[in-house]
């Protein structure tokens, strides 16, 4: 990485822990006009949009982020998650889809498509899923209890049982 944009990018993320993020939108900016495929430089443009609650204009960094990191499956979760804002949850799924190709043990993927099968109503499937989720990370059980997607499942006995077993 070039001295200049390397600068750029430790300024933004300077702002961003100050949460001044037009100061840190600007040097990441800065950063991507002189290296515009560079992971980090995307990266933390990307963060000051998504924390700046600019979605629509985060998601084609993100989109690009994930191409440039097939295999991150956090950036995939990321790039879900802002699709169901954006566009749809058809389009939220099919991108979390991307996140399991990436790593199939990602507890998060599951629980996030656990989600979103809740909201789309296919019952058995977002059981499952959130039956792997906290198998692979019991602390998700804590979020579930209060999960706004979940609320079509909580008086279910199968997600009672899930959320009661050791």
């Amino acid at each position: 990485m070039k001295p200049e944009v390397k600068k750029h990018i430790e300024y933004a993320s300077g702002y961003l822990d100050l949460e001044m993020l037009d100061d840190a939108g600007k040097e990441a900016d800065l950063a991507l006009a002189l290296a515009p495929n560079l992971p980090e430089a995307v990266a933390i443009k990307s963060e000051v949009l998504w924390r700046a609650n600019r979605l629509n204009e985060a998601e084609p960094l993100v989109a690009k982020l994930a191409e440039l990191n097939p295999r991150d499956s956090s950036v995939w979760i990321n790039l879900a998650y802002i699709r169901r804002r954006t566009q749809s949850l058809d389009a939220a799924v099919d991108t979390l889809q991307r996140a399991f190709d990436a790593n199939p043990s990602n507890a998060l993927a599951h629980y996030n498509m656990a989600c979103y099968r809740a909201v789309q109503q296919r019952t058995e499937e977002a059981l499952e899923l959130l039956r792997n989720a906290l198998h692979l990370n019991p602390k998700f059980k804590a979020l579930a209890k209060t999960e706004p997607d979940f609320a079509g499942l909580r008086d279910s006995a199968a997600f009672q049982q899930l959320l009661n077993s050791r």
